[in-house]
């Protein structure tokens, strides 16, 4: 259909169709139309506005001025389009009309946009790129999700569909959380929070590594470490790999037949290989081998300066990996939003913008998404780090569906242990505590889990020796 045809079809719509006029009047913009459609349109919606029903009959009463002014040529045209939408109200295919009425408005949307986006190009700056990349995505994005008429609940297959919500959870590996559907999930957001040099990066990368071992596609957003140091921890994790080719001991739990742990015992743990090792190129290459076609292959790192990356880069960039590599991922990690790019001059509300656009990364996009963020000082202190002890914005929590929190008192630090507090679960129980023994020395986030209960406290000492 012709762009002025279908700007005349609507027109009618607007000027006849008192339901459809309607819809018209609440997702088109009169800007979006062209040449004189666009004052006739503004002047149809003023008149829907103050009178909650289309002209009709009335149209070319709006337009008197013109009709009878100077200016014969222009109350030519205008007659003309008033007598065709005359003859037309009848006869136009009302359903077909608002069928195209999608495509319209993302065509005349990109038309509005061509200028500034040239503009922007012309300039060819970082900024100016940046500035065309929001423009693009502005536009994808206006006004398209209310073509979706949303649930009707006799819709078995849509009304029904949270059965599949637990199912859509990626695993963590950590029953307590797998078995209630609180890991990473398609179009929500996964928040981790940890002090200050308490293993945020790790726990990400557990988090990857277990989608990986499931099949899933991964990709690792870096924005503090290097793609070649967050590579030697994927190897670490994946291979068991020691920085040194030492003895290290970890710590398991002892539980009665309630499930409730009554002790701790340590074993020691013999690393498979490691980086001192003359021969540890090599020796990686083979396991790389043997495990690219079954994981290794299903996972992107990429670094991105700090304090410079934007939600128009993120979304060019994976747009980017698409076209050219053919991946998509399932889960995106994402080490930390805290330090994209930020307005220094309004850093809180920056950062809950930041959280709310990583949210909508995800949605439109259909994949699962983990974050971390750091707590503020006082959270060192804190027994049980929760929602009130996140760094910086405390908004940023509303935008996560699921909030985990990491804390280790210093005896539990010597001893291997720490503690996950599950402190926001929109989809399932919250509040619950779940101990977890640890390894970092071979790369293991969690090497044991259990859910904090009986008496816990009695059977932590209180003091250790040093060293």
């Amino acid at each position: 259909m012709l762009l002025g045809a279908l700007q005349e079809n609507l027109v009618t719509l607007l000027t006849y169709d008192r339901d459809r006029a309607a819809i018209i009047r609440g997702l088109v913009d009169p800007a979006l139309f062209g040449g004189p459609y666009r004052e006739i349109v503004a002047s149809i919606y003023h008149y829907i506005d103050r009178y909650k029903r289309p002209p009709a009959h009335h149209l070319p009463d709006l337009f008197s001025h013109i009709l009878e002014g100077v200016d014969q040529h222009k109350a030519s045209i205008y007659a003309d389009i008033f007598d065709s939408i005359h003859q037309a109200h009848k006869e136009t295919n009302a359903e077909y009309v608002m069928g195209q009425l999608e495509v319209f408005i993302k065509r005349q949307s990109l038309r509005t946009v061509a200028i500034d986006l040239a503009k922007a190009l012309q300039r060819d700056t970082e900024a100016s790129l940046a500035e065309a990349e929001q423009l693009i995505a502005g536009v994808t994005q206006a006004h398209l999700s209310v073509f979706d008429p949303g649930t009707r609940l006799s819709d078995k297959k849509r009304a029904l569909s949270f059965l599949d919500l637990q199912q859509a959870a990626l695993p963590t590996g950590i029953p307590e959380l797998d078995k209630r559907g609180l890991g990473p999930t398609r179009k929500e957001l996964f928040l981790y929070i940890a002090n200050t040099k308490a293993g945020k990066t790790w726990f990400l990368i557990h988090l990857a590594k277990i989608a990986l071992m499931h099949r899933f596609k991964v990709l690792h957003i870096t924005l503090e470490m290097s793609e070649a140091r967050c590579s030697q921890r994927y190897m670490q994790t994946f291979f068991a790999m020691a920085k040194r080719k030492e003895k290290l001991t970890t710590t398991k739990s002892v539980r009665d037949n309630l499930g409730r742990i009554t002790d701790y015992e340590a074993y020691s743990l013999e690393p498979k290989v490691a980086m001192d090792s003359p021969n540890i190129r090599r020796q990686l290459e083979r396991r790389i081998d043997r495990a690219s076609a079954r994981f290794l292959d299903n996972i992107i790192i990429k670094q991105f300066p700090t304090g410079s990356l934007t939600i128009p880069e993120l979304n060019a960039y994976m747009d980017n990996l698409e076209a050219t590599q053919h991946f998509t991922p399932d889960l995106m990690v994402l080490d930390y939003p805290d330090l994209m790019k930020i307005d220094k001059n309004n850093a809180r509300l920056s950062i809950d913008e930041i959280y709310k656009d990583v949210r909508g990364v995800l949605v439109r996009r259909n994949i699962a998404g983990a974050v971390v963020s750091q707590s503020h000082r006082q959270a060192v202190k804190a027994r049980v780090v929760g929602p009130e002890n996140v760094a910086e914005a405390y908004s940023k929590i509303a935008h996560a569906d699921t909030i985990i929190t990491y804390t280790q008192t210093a005896q539990e630090r010597q001893l291997g242990l720490a503690r996950l507090h599950v402190a926001g679960g929109r989809n399932d129980q919250d509040n619950i505590t779940i101990v977890i023994s640890q390894q970092y020395g071979v790369g293991t986030f969690v090497i044991d889990s259990n859910r904090m209960i009986g008496n816990y406290w009695g059977i932590i000492p209180h003091e250790l020796s040093e060293g």
